[in-house]
């Protein structure tokens, strides 16, 4: 009996030197007690008049522990005088208990730090109630980070006292207060902060401009086909495929808000039904709805089980998915935008990368840069960029044109681009780039030059004519480039040949 006594005076003790560790360790890691002394005075302004509970705060004072700690003492109507830590003035502004005039709320953005802001209400009512369009800012870590969106607002109200308690407070303790309803369907719960924040920003347009896109509604996934693979870069042999998606009406989303992720997910594998780790590649479609079935495919070239599916963290929010082995997805998915109510995903392979070698590592791949997506236009371009994506169109001219001439043609005219956009680099990384696109043709160009005369001399000889002095001339030009960079002897002895037979 005594040692069970024992045990349990032990227990207790251990229990309350636990409670006190956590309570010192809440106090450490928690919000900030005292703060600056600019700080504190502006403070000590601003509730001024202020409600702490029920009682009016008729003086408020600025105190210091060390000289760069301070903190506040409140005088209340009731003649009482308290000392008020930071830390509690935070709690208080959470939980309601000390209230502002003015229909404004004291709030601290971040709860490490005690920077504040006064949230002016009835400014954020009235830009609410007579503003027709809300700029959707997609929040931190969202795969469409730092993008906006222009939605129609349907309309604004308060949360109503059964709702409050629905939705409580955020992760970091405030209350949710207000709804923001949009047309499309979508709506935003907010705080006080995040109020502040849509009025700071602007994010609330009362008219929009003529020009702007405002989405009202949103797209319908109607249907997808797959798109044949087809040669899609002949200098590094790089094949593309696709899928294109249907929707109800023309896209006018901008191709900055189709990003795609490569995810790892715990789920069921169809073939087998056992549950294991599998890569997905995810290309995301905002305000967009699937509200019907939607066939998908059960392999397309490396992709494996293509299909629309809901995103269910997001609202209006859908992903074109498919089963990836990661080691031979290299190229990223390129997204293009057409005039016949659909999207295309393009998705890009250098080697043998069929379904049927899926769990096989492949040793053989090429790591390469798409010249498609090879510069990303972010605000104004370049110098360099600008000869750079002019370079890019030039050689996929060439590699969609079926004459071999005016091909060597465009792909020598690339070569003057590519060495503008090289003197005008203003980085390592701009000129590396764009002089392994000017090797990479060169290696391809000589070949090309040699067939294209020899093909062109035989063809004047079995008509018996004279080749023009126009076409001799473009021809001679062409095979100074091939000797110049000519990578074999037995080209440069072809190309002397070729010369001597053209002069």
């Amino acid at each position: 009996m005594w040692r069970f006594m024992w045990v349990r005076t032990l227990s207790k003790r251990f229990l309350s030197l636990l409670a006190v560790a956590l309570l010192s360790a809440v106090t450490a890691w928690g919000f900030p007690q005292f703060t600056t002394r600019e700080n504190a005075i502006h403070l000590a302004e601003i509730l001024e008049n202020s409600r702490f509970r029920d009682l009016k705060v008729e003086s408020v004072f600025v105190k210091n522990r060390t000289e760069d700690e301070y903190y506040l003492q409140a005088l209340l109507e009731d003649g009482s005088s308290r000392d008020w830590l930071l830390d509690r003035i935070y709690e208080w502004t959470l939980t309601d208990q000390l209230r502002l005039t003015s229909n404004t709320a004291l709030i601290f953005p971040f709860p490490d730090s005690t920077e504040f802001k006064v949230f002016d209400k009835n400014r954020f009512y009235q830009q609410a109630l007579t503003s027709q369009v809300y700029l959707k800012r997609f929040a931190e870590h969202d795969i469409l980070e730092g993008r906006t969106l222009p939605l129609g607002i349907r309309r604004f109200r308060l949360l109503e006292p059964g709702e409050e308690s629905r939705f409580a407070t955020d992760r970091f303790g405030h209350r949710y207060r207000y709804v923001l309803e949009m047309e499309n369907g979508m709506r935003e719960i907010l705080t006080y902060p995040m109020a502040y924040d849509i009025l700071h920003q602007g994010d609330l347009i009362e008219r929009p401009g003529q020009d702007q896109d405002v989405y009202r509604r949103t797209y319908k996934v109607r249907d997808m086909v797959a798109l044949p693979r087809q040669l899609e870069d002949e200098i590094r042999s790089i094949y593309r495929f696709g899928v294109e998606v249907f929707f109800d009406r023309p896209i006018t989303l901008s191709q900055r808000l189709f990003p795609f992720q490569v995810v790892e997910q715990n789920l069921r594998d169809p073939e087998t039904g056992m549950r294991r780790n599998q890569f997905y590649v995810q290309i995301v479609f905002p305000n967009t709805e699937k509200i019907r079935d939607v066939p998908g495919f059960r392999t397309l070239e490396y992709l494996r089980f293509v299909e629309i599916v809901t995103d269910v963290e997001h609202q209006q929010r859908v992903f074109l998915r498919a089963q990836v082995n990661p080691d031979i997805f290299e190229l990223p998915p390129y997204v293009e935008i057409t005039n016949r109510n659909s999207v295309i995903v393009y998705f890009f392979s250098v080697t043998d990368q069929s379904v049927t070698r899926y769990q096989q590592p492949v040793d053989d791949t090429v790591s390469v840069d798409l010249p498609r997506s090879v510069v990303r236009m972010r605000g104004e371009e370049s110098v360099f960029e600008q000869f750079y994506l002019r370079a890019v169109e030039q050689i996929r001219a060439a590699q969609r044109q079926q004459d071999a001439h005016l091909k060597i043609q465009t792909y020598i005219a690339s070569l003057d681009t590519l060495q503008e956009a090289s003197l005008s680099a203003t980085s390592d990384a701009q000129v590396s780039q764009s002089l392994k696109q000017r090797d990479v043709l060169l290696k391809l160009l000589p070949e090309l030059i040699i067939n294209n005369t020899q093909r062109k001399v035989l063809e004047s000889t079995s008509r018996d004519e004279q080749l023009s002095d126009d076409l001799r001339l473009e021809l001679l030009r062409h095979l100074l480039v091939a000797a110049r960079f000519a990578p074999l002897p037995q080209h440069r002895r072809k190309v002397e040949t070729l010369q001597n037979i053209l002069r």
